[in-house]
């Protein structure tokens, strides 16, 4: 009943802004449909994420952050995750080498699995990966960031938000690069690109690149932290084909692969729980567009992706042994079509996905043993419609969606787990979603949202019964619903560009229900019940000011800030209600960037991370303790020698601070890296 009511609200703020139309089509001229004009606007002020098609940013009622190509170079970043937290304000578990996960707008970041509450995309589709540091960033050109839900777009994962990477397409003249790298901990890095037009109809990009950190690193007290080396691999291709002035064809591939990446364990164990992985992914897409008409606009798309680690315990006292390995596949396809009118848009698709996980456990003398989880599938057919609205001379912008989802959860008979009995489980559900924004001034405006969103559960938990490693058994929920939220936000943005001004603030309140929890029966029987709730309330800014621009200087002076506080991040389990763990109430990232457009460039960067609840597990009784608060503050340099040659500098952890975004897990203290790049 408590989720009939709560879509019903939604739908009623649907019904509500459906009658608009009527109103404003009759207040203004009515051109005749035609294909969207190409507006001269820079890349940075296109979103694709908020609507799944193409718009300004500055009439989206979302709040979506743009992460350019810029700022990316002038980040100390090693992975997608380094980015995100770096200017986005989200929350984060990092581990040292290879392993890392974010969350938005107080949901507790994950890390790996399938099923997590931030979606992420690259190029609009599932990106295939359960681990952030396995996305290569070399090929990235911009980075997107929607915050709030977008269930009624995407479908499950999309509750807190969606992080979408959008990689380079290369134009004209083909251009090249070359970049060498050496830095602290005995860190050497190779990357070289090439991209651009090998005929009139014909692109291309190639990226490549090698990142080798051969030694330990040193923590901000000054102590080494053993087995923390690591050596990764990226590579990416992209071939684009231009039938006409209104169709294309890109094909997309990416590669990541990950060796001996140490992982120290917990610090409180020294060097007697040591261990390693291999990590590889591999993913891609073919993607057919264009337009059928002067005002239908067609995308269709398909996709594959795998990821598969290998986990090798060198614990003190034993002889090394692989342990652990699991195979994660993703296949899909997504047909979106849009129909443009006057100066509204109408966008219809329909996305298919298929996850399948397989995982296989191994003793110390190599023979095979039962893996702890089950063998599993997922899949999902998703519908969905939006529509982007404009009135009044584009004064009020609304936007409308809705999506069903139809789920089927499966566990499958899994090779030596003899005390399993798989099972499967359907479900379907209908997410609608809403927003408003209204431009005061041309400076000034208003914007609002409200959206539901679900997050699916997993294979495990709704089917399948098997007996753990210390005899308890547990039972999955056929009857198991997914996890539902209710969020609305509402803000206010100042745009003033010849000032060089950008700001905003927005509040906003979640509401979770049917969180799913591990819960006993009996002592020796558990099952998953849909008993946790949870609130969350806080706001979050963004503000920006180029001093250059305001005072009509050659150079680029930019002050910058953005953050998320919580007034409220807590759930309710069975047990009692508790803070939202590894989520911190302030998040703030800030600073001052420089750029005189001939020879130098630069930027510091500071980010504090407020108060924050974790478990102690290695204290009787795993009590709930409070992380110690930081701030880490960057600095990157660039000069550019020639207009072929550019150097620079980047210092990571300026200050050498003792930190880390894990319990346990100190990260690295000042580390230098210096990089020469040659373009041709």
């Amino acid at each position: 009943m408590k989720h009939f009511s709560r879509t019903m609200v939604v739908c009623a703020a649907v019904t509500q802004l459906m009658a608009l139309p009527v109103i404003g089509l009759a207040g203004q001229d009515q051109a005749p449909a035609q294909k969207p004009a190409k507006k001269a606007l820079k890349l940075e002020d296109i979103v694709v994420t908020a609507t799944r098609t193409p718009e300004e940013k500055k009439d989206l009622p979302q709040v979506v952050e743009v992460i350019t190509t810029k700022d990316i170079k002038e980040t100390v970043a090693t992975d997608l995750t380094d980015i995100l937290k770096e200017t986005s304000s989200v929350d984060v578990i990092q581990y040292p080498g290879a392993l890392s996960g974010i969350s938005i707008r107080g949901f507790r970041p994950e890390y790996s699995g399938t099923t997590k509450h931030t979606l992420l995309l690259i190029d609009g589709r599932p990106a295939g990966a359960t681990n952030l540091a396995t996305i290569p960033l070399d090929n990235i050109q911009r980075i997107e960031v929607l915050k709030g839900p977008a269930s009624a777009l995407y479908g499950s994962e999309a509750m807190g938000g969606v992080v979408n990477v959008i990689t380079k397409k290369s134009r004209g003249k083909i251009k090249s690069h070359l970049t060498l790298g050496y830095g602290s901990f005995s860190t050497w890095q190779v990357k070289a690109a090439s991209g651009g037009n090998l005929t009139r109809k014909l692109d291309f990009d190639l990226d490549a690149s090698t990142d080798n950190q051969n030694g330990d690193l040193r923590m901000g007290n000054g102590d080494k932290r053993d087995h923390t080396a690591f050596k990764k691999r990226y590579g990416s291709a992209r071939l684009g084909y231009a039938f006409n002035q209104d169709w294309r064809m890109d094909v997309h591939g990416d590669w990541f692969a990950g060796r001996d990446i140490e992982d120290p364990g917990d610090i409180f164990y020294g060097t007697t729980q040591q261990s390693s992985k291999d990590i590889n992914r591999y993913g891609g897409d073919a993607r057919l567009s264009g337009f059928a008409g002067e005002n239908n606009e067609i995308n269709l798309t398909f996709y594959q992706s795998r990821e598969d680690s290998e986990y090798h315990k060198e614990y003190s006292g034993i002889v090394p042994y692989k342990s652990y390995e699991s195979t994660t596949d993703w296949i899909g396809a997504q047909l979106q079509d849009t129909y443009y009118f006057s100066v509204h848009s109408l966008t219809f698709g329909i996305d298919y996905e298929r996850i399948k996980v397989k995982s296989q456990s191994y003793n110390p003398d190599a023979s095979r043993r039962a893996p702890y989880m089950p063998d599993n599938e997922h899949k999902t057919t998703g519908i969905f419609t939006q529509a982007m609205l404009k009135f009044f001379n584009n004064r009020l912008i609304a936007t409308m969606g809705a999506r069903y989802d139809a789920i089927t959860l499966e566990t499958k008979a899994t090779p030596y787990k003899t005390d399993f009995t798989p099972g499967s489980a359907d479900f379907s559900t209908f997410n609608p979603s809403a927003g408003l924004k209204f431009f005061l001034t041309p400076q000034w405006q208003l914007h609002t949202t409200i959206g539901t969103a679900f997050v699916t559960p997993k294979p495990e938990e709704v089917a399948g019964h098997w007996v753990n490693w210390w005899g308890g058994t547990t039972q999955g929920n056929p009857n198991l619903d997914p996890e539902k939220s209710l969020t609305w936000d509402g803000g206010i943005s100042f745009d003033k560009k010849e000032w060089g001004l950008t700001a905003d603030l927005t509040y906003f309140h979640t509401k979770v229900d049917d969180k799913i929890e591990k819960v006993a029966v009996t002592s020796t029987l558990s099952t998953f019940e849909n008993t946790q709730e949870a609130k969350i309330q806080g706001l979050e800014g963004q503000f920006s000011l180029d001093i250059g621009r305001l005072a009509d200087w050659h150079s680029s002076l930019r002050l910058f800030a953005n953050f998320t506080k919580l007034f409220k991040d807590e759930e309710t389990l069975s047990t009692g209600p508790r803070d939202i763990h590894n989520v911190a109430d302030l998040k703030i990232n800030y600073g001052l960037g420089y750029d005189d457009g001939h020879f130098f460039s630069g930027r510091v960067t500071a980010r504090y991370v407020g108060h924050m609840k974790d478990t102690d597990w290695n204290a009787a009784g795993y009590p709930e303790i409070e992380c110690p608060t930081y701030t880490v503050v960057d600095l990157v340099t660039n000069f550019k020698l020639t207009s072929h040659q550019t150097l620079s500098l980047k210092v990571g952890n300026l200050f050498d601070k003792y930190y880390y975004e894990k319990k346990g897990f100190p990260l690295a203290g000042r580390s230098f890296l210096a990089t020469y790049t040659f373009k041709f």
